[in-house]
């Protein structure tokens, strides 16, 4: 059998590291299958697709044993340029794959470095901007993108080279739910239509999993799972590694089959099998009450646009209460991050005033802001500036002026919180993304900030670590800090805030109970949100009286349970 991707007892070591990133990997991959990797963070994801076009071992530095074959190219003899050609690869960090000034010239790099006809570039270029939602964005500087709108540029210059190989490491990660589909359907089309092998790591599995041929688990450098769909699902979840999506394990339970169904399959096939009843709403499910606190942040008919007269924010006006936490929602390029970087004094707003903890931002000092409002970017290499985790956590105490007698206490205290502690004298390089994402909201914290903005908390971070920072947000919420999070991940959203803003070109389009935004359906799609899958099933049993809000698989399993016959 001929393999388009075929690891021969790999095994990787970085330099310096005494454990294998890589543990004796032998894995084979057939000219146009469709592959889902995914495990836990550090799993060894990144570093086995690194090995596929070569940066292991002609880029990342370390001991490679055994062989990597790319068709009949050996890895540790092809060189990584010509590799380039064969395999298309859109990295976890979406910002370090740029290189142009331009979301055109970023997408027509790849075949201008191949020698493709100009005539023939134009015609990808305008395909892959189309195709990725960036149409209008071609003198747009790649860096003053959006994450979300970096990471589909960076999907459009490797769609516009045409590989034979596609690797996407977590190509959804920073994508609004509308971008999302859009994407993962632009994917997995070309790999079909064109017959190229499709490699994709990701963490969303309730979407990706429909769509594979073959799934493979990873952890701590091994390989713990590895079939069709099918054979990977049947054998249940693995604790702490793999979880298998809702809608499978309420396959399992209630219709004794392990497939990927739809929600509206499931309820159809669920009702064809039982008499379903109707229950009572559950009292205790209902919403804790939104905090009354005074306003600690006032945004009063704010207005912005950027320079290439992009009208990002319009008339905006919002009261944040003390105590509150609040979920800033919109597609990519809807105005969120332009919206909450005012709020530290990043941006002036060129029209209205925006007064935070009674101080008007405009006039006030960003050193002095952020005495009250601590600030986590979207990447958190563009605020982690020194090369120790302790160094990291110093360097905002000691520009804010903190006594040094409370660095220590303060230091540990933060790093305890997120669960960073046992890496107090660690290299921050040697720290992965989701780490890195916990060091910059550690620095934060540590300045005991009165308000907590977050942008994307869970870039970088598979599921269990994303539920622990959501948790350490909600912790933080309880002690008394006021939280503003943007975030994609509508099932944390949902499960976690009160209450919900959305943006939509610039301007807010909701503002209440996040149980009355997920409950309109409608509403939802017109904004480009997604539903979380829970709510999407629960939606399907409402006319049962199941409530259409629940986000919660422990939530909705009981209810199910009761409008079923009583026999069963």
């Amino acid at each position: 059998m001929t393999f388009e991707i075929d690891f021969q007892n790999v095994t990787f070591h970085y330099e310096g590291s005494n454990i294998p990133a890589l543990k004796e990997i032998n894995l084979s991959i057939e000219p146009g299958e469709i592959v889902l990797i995914t495990g836990p963070a550090g799993s060894g994801k990144t570093t086995l697709c690194s090995c596929i076009n070569g940066l292991i071992p002609h880029f990342h530095e370390g001991n490679l044993q055994g062989n990597v074959m790319v068709r009949i190219y050996n890895t540790k003899k092809a060189r990584i340029g010509g590799l380039a050609s064969l395999v298309g690869m859109v990295f976890q960090d979406s910002e370090s794959q740029l290189v142009t000034s331009s979301v055109a010239d970023e997408v027509a790099f790849g075949p201008e470095n191949f020698g493709v006809a100009r005539e023939e570039i134009n015609k990808r270029v305008v395909a892959a901007l189309k195709a990725t939602r960036l149409e209008g964005y071609e003198e747009r500087e790649p860096y003053n993108l959006s994450g979300g709108e970096q990471q589909a540029c960076v999907i459009a210059s490797v769609y516009a080279v045409q590989p034979d190989i596609y690797i996407m490491d977590e190509p959804l990660a920073n994508l609004d739910p509308a971008g999302r589909a859009q994407v993962l359907r632009l994917i997995i089309d070309v790999a079909k239509k064109r017959g190229k092998t499709l490699v994709i790591v990701e963490h969303a599995l309730e979407e990706v999993i429909p769509l594979v041929d073959r799934i493979v688990v990873m952890h701590q450098g091994e390989i713990v799972r590895d079939g069709t769909v099918e054979d990977v699902l049947s054998l249940g979840d693995i604790p702490q590694i793999f979880t298998r999506p809702p809608i499978i394990r309420l396959s399992e339970k209630f219709l004794h089959q392990v497939k990927p169904l739809t929600p509206e399959i499931f309820y159809k096939e669920l009702s064809s099998k039982y008499d379903l009843g109707t229950i009572q709403a559950n009292s205790s499910l209902l919403q804790e009450p939104v905090p009354d606190g005074k306003p600690i942040i006032e945004v009063k008919d704010v207005s912005y646009s950027y320079i290439q007269g992009t009208e990002a924010l319009r008339d905006i006006s919002l009261t944040i209460r003390e105590g509150e936490l609040v979920a800033i929602l919109g597609r990519n390029g809807s105005g969120k991050t332009t919206l909450v970087r005012h709020l530290i004094g990043l941006i002036k707003p060129e029209e209205g005033k925006i007064f935070v903890n009674g101080k008007d931002v405009a006039k006030t000092p960003t050193h002095e802001l952020a005495q009250d409002v601590g600030f986590c970017f979207q990447n958190p290499n563009h605020q982690i500036v020194t090369f120790k985790v302790r160094d990291e956590v110093i360097f905002g105490l000691r520009a804010h002026n903190i006594p040094a007698s409370e660095y220590e206490e303060r230091i540990h205290e933060a790093l305890e919180i997120v669960d960073l502690l046992a890496y107090i004298d660690a290299e921050v390089f040697d720290l992965g993304k989701g780490q890195k994402q916990r060091l910059a909201l550690a620095s934060v914290l540590a300045l005991k900030p009165r308000i907590l903005i977050i942008d994307e908390p869970t870039t970088g971070q598979d599921p269990q670590m994303a539920e622990g920072i959501f948790s350490i947000i909600k912790n933080l919420n309880e002690m008394g800090t006021t939280v503003l999070m943007i975030t994609h991940q509508m099932e944390y959203a949902a499960n976690y805030a009160q209450r919900a803003i959305v943006l939509k070109s610039g301007e807010i389009t909701f503002d209440g109970p996040i149980r009355d935004l997920i409950s309109n359906r409608s509403f939802m799609e017109e904004n480009y949100l997604d539903l979380p899958e829970v709510t999407k099933i629960a939606g399907q049993f409402s006319k049962h009286g199941i409530p259409p809000w629940l986000v919660k698989i422990d939530d909705l399993i009981p209810t199910i349970q009761h409008i079923l016959p009583k026999a069963t």
